[in-house]
């Protein structure tokens, strides 16, 4: 489980800041009258954002448990 930390915490923390941005923007055109649909469109993105990070750390972990530590190597 130690080797999987670190892409763990790097995923939560992006999604974190994701979240904490998408929220910001969300509550900035709330405040806007009529702007629902920009604010449809930004929780879609900040969701798609989000669904692309889960979706990478399920490939980096499969990657870590296949022995692939180092991507870079590759190149």
């Amino acid at each position: 489980m130690k080797r999987y930390t670190a892409p763990i915490v790097a995923a939560i923390g992006a999604g974190v800041i994701i979240a904490v941005f998408g929220g910001f923007y969300f509550m900035i055109f709330k405040a806007i009258p009529g702007a629902s649909c920009m604010r449809l469109l930004i929780a879609g993105i900040v969701l798609a954002a989000l669904g692309v990070l889960v979706a990478v750390l399920i490939q980096r972990i499969k990657e870590i448990k296949e022995g692939e530590e180092d991507d870079l190597g590759k190149y």
